[in-house]
């Protein structure tokens, strides 16, 4: 099972090498979106989940990014522990935690786990990160180092579907679209089997069920800009 994530946030660490442990170095997290999928691809269950602030604010540097307010946080968001056990639930069921970009989703919300002293399995999963295995694919020149620059998610959904992605910042269009990508690099191959836990059997069946290009999974997403804007009418 894949479990695919992303996380809005009140910012960005302070060093983007500090570990998990050093909380304080992680911004807050604000929302959180997932997807759930078995090993051929098919969506099992989502959730997007906004985060009551508790003790801190949602600079407004950040609102202009995701949209999200710390009086819409307050009044719709549930209390960090609460969404934690909801998100234990499909953690449960896992074996992998795929995002773009998923160091940071990991550290940020890993940092949650440990300032609420909440038990569960979120740090000790297998990680795939579509932005790490997508480079070299791209080849976007502009990299350090004379490395290929990684793949903003805008930039990888536009190459694989030949469509823009608009909707980027909000973490459950973000996770439609990262669901996405991933199960098209799969399938094309560009993330071998054996990374993502199938043998040739499981991927034969994976091929099987999904003979062309990975569609949309039919889910709405309003941008948390839109609800903000209907909230206020």
């Amino acid at each position: 099972m894949y479990l695919i994530f992303d996380t809005e946030t009140t910012g960005l660490p302070k060093r983007d090498n500090a570990p998990v442990s050093e909380v304080d170095n992680w911004p807050r997290v604000v929302q959180i979106a997932w997807q759930l999928h078995d090993a051929e691809g098919q969506l099992l269950t989502h959730r997007n989940l906004l985060i009551k602030p508790d003790g801190f604010e949602i600079p407004y540097s950040a609102e202009k990014v995701h949209g999200i307010s710390t009086e819409r946080a307050l009044s719709d968001g549930l209390p960090l522990a609460e969404a934690l056990a909801i998100l234990n639930e499909s953690l449960q069921q896992t074996r992998y935690l795929v995002g773009h970009n998923v160091k940071f989703d990991i550290n940020a919300l890993g940092a949650e786990f440990i300032r609420s002293q909440t038990p569960g399995r979120f740090l000790e999963l297998e990680t795939i990160c579509t932005m790490d295995s997508s480079t070299d694919h791209l080849k976007i020149p502009g990299g350090r180092g004379g490395r290929f620059k990684p793949p903003r998610l805008m930039e990888l959904y536009e190459f694989l579907f030949d469509t823009q992605f608009t909707e980027a910042h909000n973490a459950a269009a973000d996770v439609e679209a990262t669901a996405r990508c991933f199960f098209e690099l799969l399938r094309t191959r560009v993330i071998d089997a054996n990374a993502a836990g199938l043998n040739s059997e499981q991927f034969d069946r994976f091929i099987a069920r999904h003979p062309k290009q990975i569609g949309p999974y039919g889910l709405e997403h309003l941008s948390n800009f839109e609800t903000a804007k209907a909230e206020e009418k």
